[in-house]
């Protein structure tokens, strides 16, 4: 058995999938560098996602997508992570919110068929684009609840909303920001909100603010609304968690998890051909893949990969054939357990390969800092042991 058997794709449609997000990745590896160094959008891979349909795998076949389940972007996603993992994430995310929305059937449906039809349709360029945009300075994560300091006070037939949200992934590229705001209505109490706004209206600007460690491409910087109009019919319903409630978002976070499973992969990959032509002069022409210590350290890598791909490939499959909110504690495992494997990997390849693998131009240094991230996008540790312990003890 070779890894990543038997996790791979297994029917045609899966293997289509992983296909057009291969041909992207391809594209996209050749300037990977260069974007991870400068932190610009990896336009070139995305154009070829556009191109190909990739950006429209999650809207309904009868719109003119791919009807996509989440089982069928974990493939994807990871695959594509391995030629850029900037470009993986922020399509990942867009794929995701598309796929919650979608299965939740949450908002009206003349707001889900515009954009949807937006998607399929844009096959040139950066495609057509959307993404939430919930983070802030003073809350932190989203997940961990809050009113957010964006607001949005209605004015006669007009929401009016000023604020400021960081972590913007894809800022450079997005057609459309899922916005969360505090809503304000004459003198009642605030409350949480979502708004469907177009990046390119009055009042909306990107501040170029992001320069981090890791996922240095993704273009995750602050968007700025200044007193943006939109119309009443741009607050959009959110979906609510807990209860007898669908766990959608949590369903769908795997396919956002894959990316950094895939990141693994492309650390794994490198480490393993650096193991089979690392050929020095000690050995009398034999390679380091001979040493019992670097096979041992190839063995556990791919024994992590196995882990982590096996749980996140056969829960996504689980959660496709019979969603059900019994699985919350099973989705949020694989997403813990398929993050902590990937930076593991990460760490083991780097030991693999010695001192060379601190070389900025490395593609394994890179590697190894854009995995990390996937510890905070968002926390989950916490929330995967506190299922666990409710199941087990209430």
């Amino acid at each position: 058995m070779s890894y990543p058997a038997p996790f791979g794709p297994v029917s045609a449609r899966e293997r289509g999938i992983v296909d057009r997000a291969s041909s992207a990745a391809t594209v996209a590896a050749q300037y990977a560098g260069r974007h991870d160094n400068d932190r610009t959008f990896p336009v070139e891979g995305l154009a070829e996602l556009a191109r190909n349909g990739y950006l429209g795998l999650a809207i309904p076949e009868t719109l003119g997508g791919g009807g996509a389940r989440v089982a069928d972007l974990v493939l994807g996603n990871a695959a594509l992570a391995r030629g850029d993992a900037s470009l993986a994430l922020v399509v990942a995310m867009h794929t995701a919110l598309l796929g919650r929305v979608r299965d939740a059937a949450v908002w009206p449906d003349s707001h889900f068929e515009r954009v949807a039809r937006e998607v399929v349709s844009a096959r040139d360029g950066a495609g057509a684009l959307i993404n939430s945009l919930a983070s802030e300075p003073e809350m932190g994560s989203p997940s961990r609840g809050g009113l957010p300091r964006t607001t949005a006070v209605r004015r006669e037939n007009r929401w009016v909303l000023n604020g400021r949200k960081t972590f913007s992934s894809g800022a450079p590229v997005l057609r459309w920001g899922v916005i969360s705001a505090a809503v304000q209505v004459d003198d009642a109490d605030p409350y949480l909100g979502s708004f469907l706004v177009p990046l390119s209206t009055a009042g909306v600007r990107v501040e170029p603010t992001w320069d981090t460690l890791g996922m240095r491409a993704t273009g995750s910087n602050t968007v700025v609304l200044d007193d943006v109009e939109v119309d009443l019919e741009a607050e959009v319903p959110r979906l609510v968690p807990g209860g007898d409630n669908l766990p959608h978002e949590r369903a769908w976070s795997l396919s956002v998890a894959a990316v950094y499973l895939g990141v693994a992969e492309a650390a794994r990959d490198y480490a393993i051909q650096f193991a089979r032509e690392r050929k020095p002069l000690a050995l009398g022409g034999k390679s380091i893949g001979t040493l019992p210590n670097i096979r041992e350290r190839a063995g556990r890598i791919d024994l992590l990969l196995f882990e982590a791909r096996g749980l996140l490939v056969s829960t996504a499959r689980a959660w496709d054939a019979t969603p059900s909110a019994s699985m919350e504690a099973a989705l949020a495992a694989a997403k813990v357990v398929a993050t902590n494997n990937a930076i593991g990997v990460a760490e083991e390849a780097m030991r693999l390969v010695g001192g060379s693998s601190l070389d900025r131009g490395s593609p394994l240094e890179r590697h190894f800092r854009d995995v990390r991230g996937g510890l905070h996008h968002p926390p989950q540790d916490d929330a995967a042991l506190a299922l666990f312990a409710r199941e087990a003890l209430d």
